[in-house]
This record gives structure tokens, C-alpha cells and sequence, in this order.
């Protein structure tokens, strides 16, 4: 699953780490405001893609709660 900080790469931002405080990350990201405006549409596209959507939609059609769960699980790497 991407996180928020892969997200901003792949709109083209700048992610550096500035510092680590005991186990607080701290990031700054830089760029453009045409990049800030691809992170936003990245950040709301669906995580998942269609064909998994399309999968999870079958299987509760189905019935087959179980399956959806273990499905959705390994989508959130579980």
C-alpha cells in the first residue's frame, strides 16, 4: 500500500528526511504548485485499482465475506 510520502514522489515532489527525534521521522517535501496539484489528485484516487475493486465486488456478490476480508487484508499488507 503507498503511503502519503510515496505519493509525493510519484507527483514529482521532493521528500527529504530532515531529522530523526528517538522515533519521530521528520520530512520535508518541496515542489511546485503543479506538482502540489498531482499529489492531490493522487491523494484522491482510490488506493486500490479497479480490477481489485471489481474482485472484492464479486466476492461479496457472492456472499463470501471471509474471502473479501482475507482479500482487503492483503491489499493493507497484513
Amino acid at each position: 500500500m503507498e503511503t502519503l510520502l510515496d505519493r509525493a514522489r510519484q507527483a514529482g515532489m521532493a521528500v527529504m528526511l530532515d531529522a530523526c527525534i528517538g522515533r519521530e521521522r521528520f520530512h520535508s517535501i518541496a515542489g511546485s504548485t503543479a506538482t502540489l496539484a498531482r499529489f492531490a489528485q493522487l491523494c484522491e484516487a482510490p488506493a486500490v485499482s479497479r480490477n481489485t475493486l471489481e474482485s472484492w465486488a464479486a466476492l461479496c456478490e457472492r456472499g463470501d465475506a471471509t474471502a473479501v476480508a482475507a482479500a482487503i487484508r492483503r491489499a493493507l499488507g497484513e
